[in-house]
């Protein structure tokens, strides 16, 4: 009995070691309820340690979003540096997707922001907003349905 509690205890050790991921700097997600306000600019901020990383936004959404694709409006705080940017994603034939879950109608999204970026010692920010429009129209939509979540994530950079 005490030989199956040994093994059992290290095969249990063994697979939470390796689910762990150590690249990982930082994961946190903002819940949207399935409308997001234009003016709900989304903040993310911790600090960071000077190294390369690639930044990712985590979307989720439903079956109730009405486009194929997602303009984002991105700032990045870093060292005194600001980064102002435009991001243009299709949801459609997107081999970066994590996972969909067809019989939910939930998307997951992970969209790669910033590959090989360098951030530095210090208070790191980021903000999101979104700019969606349609197309026969110049002002961008106040309530985005459908978007449930959005998430930063930012791991080291594999070389």
């Amino acid at each position: 009995m005490i030989e199956k509690t040994k093994y059992f205890l290290l095969l249990s050790f063994l697979i939470f070691n390796s689910c762990l991921n150590e690249n990982i700097v930082f994961v946190n997600y903002n819940n949207i309820d399935g409308s997001w306000d234009k003016k709900n600019q989304i903040e993310f901020s911790f600090d960071s340690n000077e190294t390369t990383v690639d930044l990712s936004l985590l979307i989720r959404s439903d079956s109730s979003y009405p486009f194929s694709n997602i303009y984002l409006i991105t700032t990045i705080n870093n060292n005194q540096n600001t980064i102002v940017d435009t991001i243009n994603h299709t949801f459609q034939n997107n081999n970066s997707k994590w996972y969909n879950l067809q019989s939910s109608g939930i998307n997951n999204s992970k969209i790669l922001l910033k590959k090989n970026f360098k951030i530095f010692d210090g208070k790191f920010n980021f903000k999101v907003r979104h700019s969606i429009r349609y197309l026969d129209s110049v002002v961008a939509q106040t309530k985005l349905d459908g978007i449930l979540d959005v998430g930063l994530i930012v791991e080291k950079s594999v070389r």
